[in-house]
């Protein structure tokens, strides 16, 4: 029994090598014993080269563009140490703008002079419509300056609009500020997620589309003063002409530069609304086109049509004007003066009754209120045509006229009826303390004298071997000569602009005199209207080029006699030989 059991524990023996050795190879039979024992080292290399690299490759990489953007957006902060551009090229999540300010050539802002530069990120300019992405690359400059302001304003004392350096004001219930505050060396950045277009250019492919539908379009550049009463006449004239009115706000000192630049380019508006005295250059640069008023001219001040008169031509329908006028103290001057005989005589009385007191007074310089008292004696700048315009070869500031207004002004001075030094803002201080009783000024200075308590009245200029009248500035509108629909844009200003109800509603915000004679006639604030009567027969400001030639050495003439450091003859022959000599170079 004992050798059988050994017998077969030795087959069992046999059996199981040769079973494991039919699995694992005949030289291998050391190894199946102890291969249990040696599981986990042939299984552990596995995971090094399957499940250690794989997080390398996908999750490390994921973070770079999901997270990495924010990161950089956040790191825009204030650094004073560096410029708004400095701060901006530095970060990449500006680079599109960076790119476009280093484009348009814009150089860095003064500390002295910062800005407050609204900043698109990239993803705000991948988020724009194609075809203006490619107007913005290719001439960025425009849009630049729509995204800029002057002065550091920070986000506290944003409001719903801001004016720009391009003119026209920024809407910022369009755009959202997500980074505000970003302060550098000169100026202050604020971050927004959307790229601002500015209006004009925006209408002007508007009107492309509406024009490509069949739709007629004026475009009209009003500032924020005509604007709302454009808006009032809106509804009307689109309904009987079947109209489209776009009407674009932009700056007031913006609208020429910008229109001579957008007109010839086909970009510009159909209307301007500007002043007579741009008429020089636009004409002269062929940017604008004659109005046909025919009869209608009847309506308005002879002086406001004569002076968007150009080279027998009239350029632009008036809506209001502004001239100065002569202020009486009432209490120390009860009557308006008739001559400026009369204003030397009470001026004298003043002084001599009280030496710290005087009558008349005005500023040292300043030609444009000197040119009244000028036409009182017969003087005037340049002379006239036949067909009423004004002839740059007849210079007039040393005629006989002007010397004589020149005498009585030395006069003033050498007798001591003027006090020495007097700027703009000492003339008005002075009458306003009831220092002095007389001065020239404009409804500019009207609200100040209100409120100064002084009692005082408004009068026509005083005339003495002549009507004194003092330059006019008008405000119209004009027709631009590359209006994709000019007689359209002639419709507007013969039956809209000249309608009544049109120039009450201009009138009302505006406080100038209207140009209109119906409005004039019944204005009911009184010192408009005298303001007005002042103004009637008023000399239009020259529109032409040579007038630049005129300011300095007339105004230096002035001056001189003011300080008596020449005589009155010299001072004012001289000027007309330098005039001469400058229109002619």
């Amino acid at each position: 029994m004992k050798n059988t059991k050994w017998y077969l524990l030795v087959v069992v023996m046999l059996l199981g090598a040769f079973a494991l050795a039919a699995c694992g190879g005949g030289a291998q039979e050391a190894a199946p014993t102890e291969a249990p024992a040696e599981v986990a080292p042939t299984e552990e290399p596995a995971p090094e080269p399957t499940e250690e690299p794989a997080p390398e490759p996908t999750e490390a990489p994921a973070p770079e563009p999901t997270e990495a953007p924010a990161e950089e957006t956040m790191a825009l902060a204030s650094d004073t140490s560096k410029s708004v551009f400095a701060l901006l090229s530095e970060n990449p999540d500006f680079s599109t703008l960076s790119e476009a300010i280093a484009t348009a050539g814009l150089e860095e802002p003064a500390a002295d002079a910062p800005v407050t530069l609204f900043a698109p990120t990239n993803a705000a300019f991948e988020a724009m419509d194609p075809a203006m992405l490619e107007r913005f690359t290719a001439d960025p400059t425009y849009f630049l300056q729509f995204l800029t302001a002057n002065g550091a304003v920070k986000s506290a004392d944003l409001g719903d609009r801001i004016d720009t350096v391009a003119g026209e004001p920024l809407d910022l219930t369009a755009v959202n500020v997500t980074t505000p505050d970003v302060e550098g060396s000169n100026g202050v950045i604020q971050v927004i997620d959307t790229v601002a277009i500015p209006p004009t250019i925006a209408n002007a492919v508007r009107a492309e589309e509406l024009a490509a539908e069949g739709t007629p379009v004026i475009r009209i550049w009003a500032d924020n003063t005509r604007r709302p009463a454009l808006e009032q006449i809106e509804p009307a004239f689109e309904e009987e002409y079947g109209v489209e009115l776009l009407i674009e706000e932009v700056g007031f000192g913006n609208i020429r530069t910008n229109f001579l630049i957008a007109g010839p380019a086909g970009e510009g508006p159909d209307v301007i609304i500007g002043a007579h005295d741009w008429l020089g250059e636009l004409v002269a640069s062929g940017t604008l086109a004659p109005v046909d008023a025919g009869d209608l001219v009847d309506q308005f001040t002879p002086a406001s049509i004569n002076a968007f008169t150009y080279d027998g031509e009239l350029y632009g329908l008036p809506y209001a004007t502004e001239n100065v006028a002569f202020f009486i103290n009432t209490d120390i001057v009860p009557e308006c003066p008739a001559t400026w005989e009369e204003v030397y005589q009470i001026s004298a009385d003043i002084h001599a009754a009280d030496p710290t007191k005087y009558g008349f007074v005005r500023m040292e310089g300043d030609p444009y209120h000197f040119y009244p008292i000028q036409t009182a004696f017969g003087g005037y700048v340049f002379g006239r045509d036949e067909n009423g315009s004004y002839d740059p070869t007849q210079v007039g500031v040393g005629d006989e006229g002007s010397l004589a207004a020149a005498a009585w002004w030395e006069r003033m001075v050498t007798e001591g009826l003027q006090p020495p030094a007097v700027t703009w803002d000492i003339q008005h201080e002075m009458f306003e303390a009831g220092t002095s009783a007389m001065q020239i000024t404009g409804p500019w200075s009207y609200q100040r004298t209100v409120d100064s308590g002084i009692p005082f009245a408004i009068c026509n200029i005083p005339s003495e071997t002549a009507e004194g009248k003092p330059f006019l500035g008008a405000q119209g509108f004009m027709i631009s000569a590359f209006s994709k629909d000019p007689v359209l844009a002639q419709i507007f200003l013969t039956e809209f602009v000249a309608s009544e109800e049109f120039q009450q509603a201009i009138f009302d915000n505006g406080e100038r005199p209207s140009a209109f004679l119906p409005v004039l006639e019944k204005t009911e604030e009184e010192w408009l209207a005298q303001f007005g009567a002042a103004g009637v027969n008023a000399d239009p400001m020259p529109a032409i080029p040579e007038m630049s030639s005129v300011w300095e050495a007339w105004g230096n003439a002035i001056v001189l006699v003011a300080q008596g450091a020449d005589t009155a003859q010299n001072a004012f022959t001289t000027a007309q030989q330098q005039i001469i000599t400058a229109i002619g170079e």
